[in-house]
């Protein structure tokens, strides 16, 4: 009798090829942040924690994406994430990130490609770009692509966010510099 394997699927159902793993000095809290700033779900059974209590693997849901967790070990370098968050009200979710401890590094914008951009260092040093699409625009036409993307509004709304991921950046290497010990107690 010939025994046929069940086919298992390359990737596990509710993720996607890629998925983000953050690395934090507590994943208890940041796993708070997460729920308190963008509704996350922490997925049931899915938290592994060492002998020590360390957790080692946590999986959490934020919209239709997956992010995995575990905590950093003394002596390790900072790994910040930076992440891409889609969302249905920008202006709420920036709101909530704020009132739950992030900092603001670049404000709402609206740019020429359709979105409203804005992003937010969180309590644990990981820069979220905060996206609302607000306008279909068809790549397909460089001609109107290129005419949006040269009006003085546009040029300033790219030149405000790149100057903003400068500041951004910088306030990230000094969170880590000054601020990641007292998140590890």
């Amino acid at each position: 009798m010939k025994n046929e394997a069940q086919k298992i699927k390359t990737v596990p159902e509710n993720y996607t090829s890629v998925t983000p793993w953050i690395i934090s000095p507590s994943s208890i809290k940041l796993i708070g942040f997460l729920k308190a700033a963008f509704d996350a779900e922490e997925i049931p059974n899915s938290r592994i924690t060492n002998k020590d209590g360390i957790i080692i693997h946590a999986v959490v849901k934020i919209g239709d994406s997956m992010v995995m967790l575990f905590d950093s070990r003394t002596g390790w370098a900072s790994t910040p994430a930076f992440l891409n968050l889609y969302v249905a009200d920008v202006e709420s979710a920036y709101q909530k990130a704020i009132e739950f401890g992030a900092k603001s590094v670049t404000n709402i914008t609206r740019l020429y490609f359709g979105e409203k951009v804005c992003r937010v260092l969180d309590p644990f040093g990981n820069i979220w770009w905060i996206n609302e699409r607000v306008e279909e625009i068809d790549f397909t036409k460089p001609g109107e692509l290129q005419q949006r993307a040269s009006t003085p509004e546009a040029i300033d709304g790219i030149a405000y966010i790149q100057q903003s991921l400068d500041e951004a950046l910088k306030a990230q290497k000094s969170f880590f510099e000054h601020k990641v010990t007292a998140l590890s107690s």
